[in-house]
């Protein structure tokens, strides 16, 4: 009996028209077994068309049903559901191969190994020119990257040729890429670009894997968490997406945008190559023209296109954008906080909360407000100083130190103690309550209110409570002599460090509950 694999052989042999005698030679058996093959070939009801792409073992078992009978060492995988179900966040083939083996045991049959599960899926992806998900789940990321290749367009009235650089994103999944021509490559532009591209994607992925860029990244150790800048934090916050840069020189853990540069060279930058363009508002309509046909365009190798792919199955995996886009600011860091409670910035003054004196603040502006933080935390916002102004100052009273402030009411030092918490506004309630000369209770509250700008507001509502479990109406240097205590506690240490800069992108729900103001 000779091998399963003549049968096929024979067969395509005879099917180019060769003769049985040039199909014996050229695979080295017998007339004779050329002329059985060709015999049962004919008595069948198949042609070539039909059995073409058949495997090895359904040819012979057509020919030769009495001398081969196959029967499965293991129960058989729905290789589609494996593929479907692979599309999940979450889902591994390790999971669905041990899911696999739980069904067969209920069953009573065979389960074939891991090995050979992971095997056949890999096969079955290549036999159907799918893209393995076992690599990229639909709307899990967006790679991004500026291109190497330029573009240029002419000032008219100039004449002079402006060098366009290229911001470009792709869903490595649906292999759907979004490009922007831009005049520069700052911090600026390049926040503006990723809010570009989360339109034009219509929602954001998990996460972002993006480039060592300086107008993203401060520092990348090779141990340790990466700290992104400000500005890129706060994007990533108000998106709610993890901003994760790359490994150092690993530009294959962002493989996908690194090979749709070299594509996006030939859809695009070739494609537009005899075209002048008189302003970068007409560069990038040639670019979404050239773009939309490119991601438009068949695959060669599978069915549909980036764009269909992408409808169909990364899309409804994307978060909903928010109703606003976010809005693209300049930032300015390591501002001291002065003790007037001010910060200079832009030849002008700036106040903070009184308890951020000595500290290093970073500063977010456009061209009407600015923003004042402290570890990621907005701690204040005021109307931009006129560009004309110089030395000018914004103030808010609050701010200030209670030294410096003046005329401060009852229901103002009412509504202090409730911002710094529970148990501050339960003593200064009962001193107000209780006490028979108002003013000498305002005294008192203002003092006691002040240890927050000596210490912090964590350590006065600490304070606070512990002073309440032992008196109705606290001292004030009870209170005073607790938050000192606090003070060189190890409570204070790990709130602290609880409040570290990181580059790690949790969202802004996260991050709020770290609120110093």
């Amino acid at each position: 009996m000779f091998k399963k694999t003549k049968v096929r052989s024979i067969l395509e042999l005879l099917e180019k028209k060769l003769s049985a005698r040039e199909v014996a030679k050229v695979l080295g058996v017998s007339r004779n077994t050329v002329a059985e093959v060709a015999l049962l070939f004919n008595q069948s009801d198949k042609s070539w068309d039909d059995i073409c792409e058949w495997d090895d073992d359904r040819l012979y078992d057509l020919f030769y049903p009495d001398k081969f009978k196959y029967k499965p060492r293991y129960a058989s995988v729905d290789y589609s559901y494996v593929h479907k179900e692979l599309k999940k966040t979450g889902v591994t083939e390790k999971l669905l191969w041990e899911e696999y083996c739980e069904k067969c045991e209920k069953e009573n049959v065979v389960a074939c190994s891991y090995i050979t599960f992971t095997k056949n899926y890999k096969k079955f992806t290549a036999d159907k020119n799918y893209t393995s998900h076992i690599e990229h789940k639909p709307g899990l990321v967006m790679e991004v990257d500026w291109s190497g290749p330029t573009m240029k367009y002419v000032d008219p009235d100039t004449g002079e040729i402006i060098t366009a650089y290229l911001f470009v994103a792709t869903m490595p999944y649906s292999q759907k890429s979004y490009v922007e021509a831009t005049t520069n490559m700052n911090e600026q532009t390049w926040l503006s670009c990723h809010v570009n591209m989360f339109e034009f994607f219509g929602g954001t992925p998990v996460k972002v894997v993006c480039d060592n860029l300086k107008t993203g990244v401060i520092s990348h150790p090779k141990k340790g968490e990466i700290i992104l800048n400000e500005a890129y934090l706060t994007l990533g916050e108000y998106y709610s997406v993890a901003i994760m840069p790359t490994g150092v020189r690993k530009p294959k853990q962002k493989a996908s945008v690194e090979g749709s540069v070299g594509k996006i060279a030939t859809a695009i930058i070739a494609k537009l190559r005899n075209e002048i363009f008189t302003s970068l508002g007409a560069l990038n309509a040639g670019i979404r023209r050239a773009l939309k046909e490119f991601n438009d365009k068949p695959f060669q190798k599978r069915e549909g296109s980036r764009s269909i792919i992408f409808e169909t199955e990364e899309k409804p995996y994307l978060r909903e954008l928010p109703l606003v886009p976010f809005e693209v600011c300049e930032w300015s860091y390591k501002h001291k906080v002065n003790s007037n409670s001010h910060i200079w910035w832009n030849k002008g003054q700036y106040s903070v909360p009184s308890r951020y004196i000595g500290y290093k603040v970073d500063v977010k502006f456009n061209n009407n407000l600015v923003y004042i933080y402290y570890n990621r935390t907005e701690i204040a916002k005021h109307q931009r100083l006129s560009q004309n102004v110089i030395n000018g100052i914004k103030t808010d009273e609050k701010h200030l130190p209670f030294s410096l402030q003046r005329n401060i009411s009852a229901e103002e030092l009412r509504d202090r103690a409730r911002d710094i918490g529970p148990k501050t506004f339960e003593v200064v309630r009962r001193m107000f309550d209780e006490a028979k000369i108002k003013e000498q209770a305002s005294q008192t509250v203002q003092a006691i209110l002040g240890i927050a700008e000596q210490f912090s507001t964590e350590i006065l509502e600490k304070a606070c409570d512990k002073s309440l479990k032992k008196y109705h109406i606290p001292y004030y240097k009870t209170i005073y002599a607790y938050a000192k205590s606090i003070n060189t506690s190890r409570e204070l240490t790990d709130f602290k460090e609880s409040n570290k800069n990181t580059g790690i992108v949790r969202g802004a729900d996260y991050y709020r509950k770290g609120d110093l103001s």
